[in-house]
């Protein structure tokens, strides 16, 4: 069980799909590779008060932290404090006057006792005194010019003081006193008493018994006045810098607030790695060939299976990815040949593989795009839009027409369809701006550059890969060949006949919907094994024939090499490998059945292995080398009819293909009875045109007509047909 597991391994390992396998994988590297060449930005040492020696984009939509931060901070203060009614206070600021009233009350009435007692002429006093006065005032910290004011002031100036400041505060915590503007409620109160008052009294008592005093009665709600600075700093829209927007120009002296904004886009020389990018880039690129692959699968899983065909592709993908790199080096994004990819694989592939590349190249060129630091996500979108209709429309374009004329006007159908997609955008995002003809101007010339490249690279992929592509087919087809020409000069009844057999395989092909350019080309070709040795063939024997002198085995061999021989000759002149199968497999393996007739007359009544006569082989694997099969043996057979009617010809082609079927040469192509059918009726058309009935001309006596000038009355020919037969 394990050698078998084993085995089954190993085989898979050597299988088309496991190097198809290996083509994605090495397609997915190199467009990774291409991810990370566009979208890893460059590095910068700069520090706060540095010079730009360059300048620097954003690659990304990015906030001014630091600006934003000010902003915010700016705004925080504009908001009003959010007060509160405090109970109590007006209560309490009363009873502290009335308190410290009374202690200043105590050190005027000692005053006004040390004047009267003494009778003193004049308001001196000793130290001690003062002193003593101080130590009476317990709440308030006097100084000695306060203690002295309040020593000399008479007593009904100091009970006027008293009234009118009681009466001042309480009138003034009748209304407000906000927290934070105790100082300007003091002012106006100095200012209110200031009239009634002594004036050393209000200037040098009233403003530190007020200070000790006065309170706000409306307090800060430090919990409401909080949340309304966050709402107003969340309001505040952030300092934004656009994709492609300028940072840091030219010459510039860094700031701190760039230098946060190249640090945040990791554009500074630091430690950090941008995983994003690398996981971004790797998820589209396997959701892209995801895509490729689903699409050849839903549509065409035979591609799957041609490692050649899906080198093609592949490198059709990769190179369309690396001319996105070079997006740095064109003046404008939408220059880009968006359409590039669809149309050559169209054209080298088929509209299938041109169809399977439309999205995974539109989300890669969308991926790329917006990776960048030179356009917008907008920009992207519509490169992406543009992309998958353009596509479309040329390989609808393109398809059941490979003239290169019609890759070329592909690229103008590129053009109008970007251009549509172009102007259908601007409409719904309501652009008006100037720089609209331009965009529209690049993108006709990006759909024109589609079809340019493609002529220009179709050549080359179909010289090194040996493609069979219409146009490439269409070449071959051409009288003019060096190998064609040589087969009508050495083998010209080979010649005649492919000739036949190329038209009956074309009409056939485009019955069945095959590939008619290959079934033609491949009929032109099929025999060219026999420029070997032409002479051997009955179709180019002018006089003696070679095998009547010849060992049947020799002969029989002679005849089975054609196909060998005519391989080798089609791989040297390099030719596809669709066309070498059709040379290889046009005979199947088919016994040459009148050299196993000879043998066997010449045996003696010796057995003969039939397989000795047989052609190698493989049978036709295709479509078109089984039309071709069925062509060359119709052909060949037909031109022995010596009654070639309509009906004739009919029933002798369904003897044929029967026989076909019975000998089990078609069982290994996909050809359905329907199909047979519509290729029997496409052989029976223009074998009718060939070897149509033919009107007998009469005899004419010319030396009467010389000598009379008139023609004399006609006399039938001897059987004589315009065929030459007789």
């Amino acid at each position: 069980m394990k050698g078998k597991q084993n085995h089954s391994l190993r085989s898979w390992f050597h299988s088309p799909s496991f190097r198809v396998l290996l083509t994605i994988i090495a397609a997915g590297i190199i467009i990774c590779v291409c991810f990370f060449a566009v979208c890893t930005p460059k590095k910068y040492d700069l520090r706060v008060g540095s010079i730009a020696h360059e300048t620097i984009n954003a690659t990304k939509d990015v906030i001014d932290t630091v600006a934003t931060e000010e902003k915010k901070n700016t705004v925080a203060a504009a908001v009003e404090a959010t007060y509160r009614f405090q109970e109590g206070v007006k209560e309490n600021v009363l009873s502290s006057i009335a308190s410290y009233f009374s202690q200043l009350r105590t050190i005027q009435q000692y005053g006004a006792t040390l004047m009267d007692q003494e009778g003193r002429s004049d308001s001196s006093f000793t130290d001690e005194e003062i002193e003593y006065a101080q130590s009476l005032s317990r709440d308030l910290n006097l100084t000695r010019n306060q203690v002295v004011t309040l020593l000399r002031t008479k007593t009904d100036a100091f009970e006027d003081m008293v009234i009118t400041v009681t009466t001042a505060v309480s009138n003034s915590l009748n209304t407000t006193i906000r927290e934070g503007q105790v100082s300007q409620s003091i002012q106006t109160i100095l200012q209110i008493v200031g009239y009634r008052v002594d004036i050393s009294l209000t200037q040098n008592i009233l403003p530190t018994l007020l200070r000790s005093c006065i309170q706000p009665n409306m307090i800060i709600d430090q919990e409401a006045t909080s949340e309304a600075r966050q709402k107003a700093m969340d309001a505040v829209e952030p300092v934004v810098y656009l994709q492609g927007q300028n940072i840091v120009r030219e010459g510039d002296r860094i700031t701190r607030s760039q230098l946060e904004m190249l640090r945040t886009l990791g554009l500074l020389q630091e430690a950090t790695y941008h995983y994003s990018i690398y996981i971004g880039a790797g998820l589209l690129m396997t959701v892209a060939l995801i895509c490729l692959v689903f699409t050849l699968l839903l549509l065409s899983d035979s591609l799957m299976q041609d490692p050649r065909k899906m080198t093609v592709l592949l490198l059709i993908l990769c190179i369309c990815i690396a001319l996105v790199t070079l997006v740095h080096l064109i003046p404008n994004v939408y220059l880009i040949p968006v359409a590039l990819g669809p149309i050559l694989a169209a054209v080298l592939l088929g509209h299938v593989a041109g169809i399977s590349l439309v999205l995974p190249l539109g989300l890669l060129y969308a991926g790329m795009l917006t990776g960048n630091s030179v356009t917008s996500f907008q920009d992207a979108v519509i490169i992406f839009c543009s992309a998958s209709v353009s596509g479309i429309a040329a390989i609808q374009f393109l398809r059941g027409h490979p003239q290169r004329i019609r890759v070329l006007l592909s690229g103008v159908i590129s053009a109008i369809s970007g251009m549509m997609v172009l102007f259908i955008f601007s409409l719904l995002i309501s652009d008006e701006s100037k720089n609209f003809s331009q965009m529209l101007a690049w993108t006709a010339l990006g759909g024109l550059l589609s079809g340019v490249l493609a002529i220009a690279l179709q050549p080359v992929f179909e010289a090194t890969f040996h493609l069979a592509t219409p146009s490439r087919l269409l070449e071959m087809t051409n009288p003019n060949q060096p190998l064609m020409r040589r087969l009508m000069i050495e083998a010209p009844g080979t010649y005649h006949h492919s000739i036949i057999v190329a038209n009956l395989a074309e009409a056939a092909a485009q019955r069945i919907h095959a590939n008619p350019y290959l079934a033609r080309a491949g009929a032109y070709y099929h025999d060219i094994g026999k420029l070997q040795r032409p002479s051997y063939f009955k179709e180019n024997q002018m006089g003696e024939n070679p095998h009547e002198k010849t060992d049947p085995y020799i002969s029989a061999a002679i005849l089975i090499s054609h196909t060998r021989d005519g391989m080798l000759i089609a791989q040297k002149e390099h030719f596809p490998p669709e066309v070498i199968s059709i040379i290889v497999q046009h005979h199947g393996v088919t016994p040459v059945m009148y050299f196993y007739h000879k043998a066997l007359q010449m045996s003696d009544g010796k057995p003969v292995d039939i397989n000795d006569f047989r052609y190698s082989g493989p049978k036709p694997q295709t479509k078109e080398a089984a039309i071709v099969m069925l062509a060359d043996t119709i052909e060949a057979a037909v031109r022995t009819m010596k009654d070639p009617t309509p009906k004739a010809i009919n029933q002798f082609i369904e003897r044929l293909v029967r026989g076909k079927l019975e000998d089990g040469q078609l069982s290994d192509c996909p050809l359905s009875l329907r199909d047979i059918d519509e290729i029997c009726d496409a052989f029976s058309g223009i074998l009718k045109g060939v070897y149509h009935e033919r009107i007998e001309y009469p005899t004419v006596d010319r030396t009467r007509i010389a000598a009379t000038g008139s023609v004399p009355a006609a006399s039938p020919a001897p059987s004589q047909t315009a065929t030459g037969k007789k």
